[in-house]
């Protein structure tokens, strides 16, 4: 149970955010030019004029395809929780999981220190105390998974830049061409990379067993690391495993299972063929549920890897630091979605720089020029033993 201290006046302020895109992005079947979201600002300062210590923001974006609630249902979800009387520290399982990531990413950091280095000090239910935050967090970094999605060409550009822009992995976008297109990118993208670089692949379960069975044999000597999600069918992926040997990772398996229990992610798949976990904290719901799955996967000697829904730099900052403070390892995180971006909510916004992401010297903030308020008003929140 969460001990109260007292009650204090929360003021709250909802925003939506439009950021235009560099180039058309294709992304389960759905074409997007224009990246739309809401940013909820918590302030406990008793004027409401100034930005106090006890500030937050949380990011709520859902991302068609990806999660079934649109942005007008996670807006008006959200707008209905801040009008009641009493903001709970600890989210609720009946709201969506897109608003339970920015309602946690805003009350978490509502709650940490003027130094980052210090972050947050809530208490979590009986069993789930936080982590110790990690001393000395401004200035460290987290690798980044680097991203290429083209061919011919463009692919060959891509994996140039990412291999002399200091990449310690690139993921490989497959299953939007014909099988032996894709077989020649991969051919094409390990030449570029070396062997040094580790090459994963996501399919996003594009595939029939046939052709994935093809494409599984036929790079077979490319040195995968892992391939994400090649089956439409996700119930023999352990069979995919054993005929072909290729090492594989879940994503979309995961966006089904609200735990992981013993029948999760799906009771007909053995993790004994699963190199990697791809945990997306937007989809999964916050902080505790990613947790929960990085505890999981320890168990069984999987790697986790946390990665983005197309987040803003504000929310591509809270993974990262997610992954920094949860994870036992630094295993190369996907937030290489910023690049999409002509413009960022923050200032500077998110870079990469020599294949890390490199955490600000203090905590990035949105900014109004970017923002579109849509309502505001107050509750009380409970401050924590």
């Amino acid at each position: 149970m969460v001990d109260w201290i007292k009650m204090s006046l929360c003021r709250w302020k909802l925003f939506h955010y439009s950021l235009p895109l560099t180039e058309p992005l294709y992304l389960l079947g759905h074409e997007m030019h224009e990246r739309t979201g809401l940013i909820l600002r918590l302030n406990d300062g008793n004027d409401g004029t100034s930005v106090g210590d006890n500030f937050g923001e949380g990011e709520i974006a859902p991302l068609s395809g990806m999660q079934p609630e649109t942005l007008s249902e996670a807006e008006n979800q959200i707008g209905d929780y801040l009008s009641g009387n009493c903001l709970p520290v600890t989210c609720s399982t009946s709201l969506f999981r897109s608003v339970n990531f920015g309602l946690d990413m805003a009350l978490r950091t509502m709650f940490q220190s003027p130094n980052v280095s210090k972050f947050h000090s809530l208490k979590e239910t009986a069993g789930n105390d936080p982590k110790p935050s990690k001393t000395d967090f401004t200035g460290q970094i987290f690798p980044v998974n680097g991203l290429a999605v083209g061919s011919g060409t463009v692919l060959e550009m891509e994996c140039e830049e990412l291999r002399n822009g200091g990449f310690k992995a690139v993921k490989l976008k497959v299953g939007r061409s014909t099988i032996q297109q894709d077989i020649e990118r991969v051919r094409l993208a390990r030449k570029i990379l070396g062997d040094e670089i580790p090459l994963r692949l996501d399919a996003n379960r594009a595939w029939e067993w046939d052709d994935a069975v093809k494409f599984a044999e036929a790079v077979q000597d490319f040195n995968i690391e892992y391939c994400e999600e090649p089956l439409l069918d996700s119930n023999k992926l352990e069979q995919l495993h054993l005929q072909t040997g290729m090492p594989l990772a879940l994503d979309e398996t995961l966006w089904y299972a609200p735990t992981p229990k013993a029948d999760a992610p799906a009771k007909h798949v053995s993790l004994s063929g699963i190199r990697a976990l791809i945990l997306k904290p937007g989809i999964l719901g916050g902080w505790n549920n990613t947790k929960m799955w990085i505890e999981h996967a320890q168990k069984y000697g999987i790697h986790c890897v946390l990665s983005s829904c197309f987040e803003s730099g504000l929310g591509l900052n809270w993974i990262a630091f997610m992954a920094n403070e949860l994870l036992s390892e630094q295993f190369p995180a996907g937030l290489d979605t910023s690049k999409w971006f002509e413009q960022d909510l923050i200032e500077p916004r998110f870079l990469i720089q020599n294949g890390n992401y490199v955490f600000p010297d203090s905590w990035p903030k949105s900014k109004d020029t970017f923002l579109e308020i849509i309502s505001e008003g107050t509750c009380e929140i409970g401050d924590l033993d």
